[in-house]
This record gives structure tokens, C-alpha cells and sequence, in this order.
């Protein structure tokens, strides 16, 4: 009886020690959690880390079901490849102009919260419905899957990310434009993250399991992001107070209905819209990437490589390109060959990667059959240089000379120029009946021809603006930090080309630019 008690006695002082223990590896490692959450957005609440891992999910989910949807339409719906490319273009098409009316609903109705809840429940349900689809193989109820997809994810594209620093800017925290700024650096690289685990695991799931499994996980992940966004509704801050102001007259203005007065913000938004005209063209090539390439990609040696998981190689180039530019090659062009890098220089420079691009995949096709898949990493390493300059440059311009009172419709209208551009795509694919090659050719002859269109006749007006800004409207921490690094690129170097031409607030610039970057992607 002795023994028994005394063994008791050790074993619940082991249990005791060991219960001790756990709590100190759980504390350890919560402060460990803590020290990484403060060194990236100081004292940012929790339900910041919700959004961006929500965002993380989101992404892997889209980029997942597009990744392999190409081929899906091609090897399961037995749809020609110019068919299979017109149905992907559309739906990239659609997920673009939806944002124009998540933004209306989410400024003008619901707010932020409810409407990410709402499209987010109708992009669940569409990726549930594909599922299904691609079990029995209707095309009726893919075409109905993508639709709703298209709404859900363009829907909650405007809202996320503006979300996420709407629990900054009403929060308490002290310094908010550094929290701002560091926010948006997580939040994009969570995309980049969720887009480069997808591109690796889910056309590998599709080679072992099919696509009905394949998309499944996609599905599974959103549901579970979903739960996750809903679970942390007591905490979020709803800053939406104000309803959508939306200027007609300026807008009608601006496109010559009627006629042009003195007045600088209609100057501006003239000059804005001429911008907008170019990027269609761009958005038309850049999006072949997860179609004609990717079919391309099929008809290559591949080793075990999947056609789609190459296109991982992007989500890669961006990351590492993006610091490049902004503290390398940028500052270098400026300080060392005084070539001061404008927004209308690094767009033509962009036009001319895009259309290198499509010279090489045009080259690259003509001998697909001998070559590599690993042959195709010239041209996307070309067309992700082209994404930088004429993407990235584009949004952050077309935001900052925006009047303050479009600012959100300009963001919508950016994003509605890849709308456009997967539209023309499926158009083009459809209606002209030449071989892959040709229409690879053709393309990068179409972006010269841009790139001469916008260098004679809209880049003048870029390098010679007429509007001034105040120099006091920089804030001091960018005063102080120059050297600070944006998620978007280098919003730095187009606040020092800006910053004697445009009126706004260098915090709006890189704020609402990151974030409108982040939903590009």
C-alpha cells in the first residue's frame, strides 16, 4: 500500500512537471509569436493576422482552380484549345470587372465586413459547384461555377485589403503609417505565398488524384478561410461611415461630353484615363500565362513537371525583383546615369519586356516539341520584369493623379483595364483561326504597336505635367525613411517623380496603391 501510494505520489509530480513544462514551451512559443507579429506591424491587433491569413487562403484557392483550369476544359469537357483559352479568358475577365461592383456595394450599401461575408459565401458556394461539375463533367455547371466565382472573387478584391488597414487606422495604434506600410508588405506577401504553395501542390494533386480532388482542396481551403474571417467578428473595426461620392459631372468632363473648363482636376483625370487606354493590350498578353503557355507548357519534355507548375516561377521572379528595382536599379538609373526613371519611361521599358516576352514564346513554340519546359522561364522572367514596370507603375500614377474625390472609382477602373484585356483575349482567340505560333507573334507586334501609340502620342503629356504638389504634404516618417520598401514596388521613386506634378498625400499613395496591387495579383 506504501508503494502504491508513493508511486502515486511520483506519478502526479510528473504530471505536475510535465503540465509545467507544456505551459512554459506554450508561453515560449506565444511570445516568440509575439516578438515576430510586433517586428512586422507593431502591436497590430489579432484580427489583422486573421485577414492576412485569410488573404494567404484566398489566394491559394484562386490560384489554385486557374491553374489547372485550362487544361480541365481541353482534357475533361473535350473543348478545342482556342474554345478552352476563350472560357478562361472570360472568366479572368469577369473576376476583373466584378471589384466595380463589390467596391459600389461595399462603399454605397453594406460596408466592408458584410460585403466580403456575402460575395465571399457566393465564391465559396462557386468553387463547391466546379467540384461537382467536374465530377460528372458538365460543362453547364462548370460555366455556372465560374460565373460565381468571377463575382466572389472580384467581388471581395476591393474590400480585403482596405479592410485590413481600416483595423489600423481605427485602431490604437500610435504610429499608423508605419503599421499601414508594413501591413501591406505581409499582405502581399501572403499572395505571393498562397500563389506559389498552390502552383506547387495542386496540378501535383491533379496528376495523382484528378480534378475533381484537385478542386476540391481549393474549396475545402476558402470554406475553412471563410470561418476563419467570420470567427473573429467581435474584434474588427467598421470604419465604413461615409457613403460612395461619386462625381458625374467631373467624370463626363473628363472624357470631353462636355466641355473641358479650367479646372485642374478634370486635366488630371484626362490625363488618367489616356493612361488607362494602354493597359487592355498589356493585361491581353500577361494573362496568357495560365492559358496558351500553360498549353504550350503540354506539348514540352517535361521530366515529371507538371505543364502548370512552371508558372510557379512568376509569384518567384516578383518577390525577388521587386527589392531589385526598388533599391538597386532604380536608384542607380537616377543617381549614376542621371536617367531619372519616370512613370512614362518605366511604362514604355515594360511594353518593350511584354513584347520580348511573346517574341521568345513565339520562338519557344515554333520548337516546343525539342525543348525543356524549362524553356519557358526566359519569357516569364521577361513578362514579370514588364509586370513591374507597366503594372505596378500604372496603378500607382493613375491613383495619384486621381481627384480626391474618384480616387476609389479610378482603383476600379484600373482593375477593370485587365477586364477589358481578358475580354479582347477571348475575342482574339476566337475569332482568328491561326496557328498558336502566329498568334504568340502577333501579340508581341500588337504591344509594339502600343508602345508606339503611347510614346508619340500620350507620353508627352506624362513627362510635362502641368499640376503641382506641395512638398508638405510628404510625411515625415517617408521624409525620414526613404529608403523604406513597398509591397507594391517602388512607390518611393514615383513619390519623388510625383511629388513636384501631383496633389496627394504621399500616405494615400502608398497605402491605397499597395492595396490596389495586392488585389491585381
Amino acid at each position: 500500500a506504501n508503494d502504491n501510494e508513493m508511486n502515486g505520489t511520483v506519478s502526479r509530480r510528473m504530471m505536475k512537471d510535465r503540465t509545467i513544462l507544456y505551459q512554459e514551451i506554450i508561453q515560449e512559443k506565444s511570445s516568440c509569436m509575439k516578438k515576430f507579429e510586433n517586428a512586422m506591424i507593431p502591436n497590430a491587433p489579432r484580427q489583422i493576422w486573421v485577414i492576412i491569413f485569410v488573404e494567404g487562403m484566398e489566394r491559394f484557392s484562386y490560384y489554385g482552380f486557374r491553374a489547372i483550369l485550362t487544361l480541365y476544359l481541353i482534357s475533361r469537357l473535350k473543348m478545342s484549345e482556342s474554345s478552352a483559352i476563350t472560357v478562361f479568358a472570360l472568366a479572368s475577365s469577369g473576376a476583373y470587372a466584378s471589384p466595380v461592383l463589390g467596391a459600389y456595394i461595399s462603399d454605397a450599401l453594406i460596408g466592408k465586413y458584410y460585403t466580403i461575408l456575402t460575395l465571399g459565401s457566393i465564391y465559396v458556394f462557386g468553387l463547391w459547384i466546379l467540384v461537382i461539375a467536374a465530377l460528372h463533367q458538365s460543362i453547364e455547371m462548370t460555366f455556372f461555377a465560374l460565373a460565381l466565382v468571377s463575382l466572389g472573387t472580384g467581388g471581395i478584391k476591393s474590400c480585403v485589403s482596405a479592410y485590413g488597414a481600416d483595423q489600423i487606422r481605427g485602431g490604437p495604434i500610435t504610429n499608423q503609417e508605419v503599421a499601414v506600410r508594413r501591413f501591406f508588405a505581409v499582405f502581399y506577401a501572403s499572395i505571393n505565398i498562397g500563389s506559389i504553395l498552390s502552383f506547387g501542390l495542386i496540378p501535383s494533386v491533379r496528376a495523382l488524384f484528378g480534378y475533381t480532388i484537385a478542386f476540391l482542396i481549393p474549396a475545402i481551403l476558402l470554406l475553412l478561410a471563410l470561418l476563419a474571417f467570420f470567427s473573429a467578428r467581435k474584434y474588427y473595426i467598421n470604419c465604413d461611415t461615409k457613403k460612395m461620392h461619386f462625381s458625374w459631372t467631373m467624370l463626363l468632363q473628363s472624357i470631353g461630353v462636355f466641355p473641358l473648363p479650367q479646372n485642374q482636376d478634370i486635366i488630371k483625370l484626362r490625363r488618367v484615363f489616356r493612361l488607362l487606354l494602354t493597359m487592355p493590350i498589356f493585361w491581353m498578353l500577361y494573362d496568357q500565362q495560365a492559358s496558351v503557355w500553360v498549353i504550350q507548357a503540354t506539348k514540352m519534355k517535361r521530366h515529371h513537371i507538371q505543364p502548370e507548375q512552371i508558372g510557379i516561377a512568376n509569384p518567384i521572379f516578383i518577390l525577388i525583383l521587386l527589392p531589385l528595382f526598388e533599391k538597386y536599379i532604380f536608384p542607380y538609373l537616377q543617381h549614376e546615369l542621371h536617367l531619372n526613371p519616370t512613370p512614362a519611361l518605366r511604362i514604355k521599358c515594360g511594353m518593350a519586356f511584354a513584347s520580348a516576352a511573346f517574341f521568345v514564346a513565339a520562338f519557344v513554340d515554333a520548337h516546343a516539341e525539342k525543348l525543356h519546359i524549362l524553356w519557358q522561364l526566359p519569357q516569364i522572367f521577361l513578362i514579370s520584369i514588364a509586370e513591374i514596370l507597366v503594372s505596378v507603375t500604372g496603378l500607382e500614377t493613375s491613383y495619384a493623379w486621381a481627384p480626391a474625390t474618384l480616387k476609389s472609382t479610378i482603383t476600379s477602373a484600373f482593375l477593370l483595364t485587365t477586364a477589358v484585356g481578358d475580354a479582347a483575349a477571348g475575342v482574339f482567340f476566337a475569332t482568328l483561326s491561326l496557328s498558336r505560333t502566329k498568334l504568340l507573334f502577333l501579340c508581341a507586334l500588337i504591344m509594339l504597336i502600343t508602345l508606339f501609340l503611347f510614346s508619340t502620342l500620350l507620353s508627352p503629356s506624362f513627362d510635362n505635367p502641368s499640376v503641382q504638389t506641395d512638398p508638405d504634404l510628404l510625411s515625415t516618417a517617408q521624409r525620414d525613411n526613404p529608403t523604406l520598401i513597398s509591397p507594391a514596388g517602388n512607390i518611393e521613386l514615383v513619390r519623388d517623380s510625383l511629388k513636384h506634378h501631383h496633389p496627394t498625400t504621399t500616405t494615400n499613395l502608398s497605402s491605397t496603391s499597395s492595396s490596389s496591387a495586392a488585389a491585381l495579383v
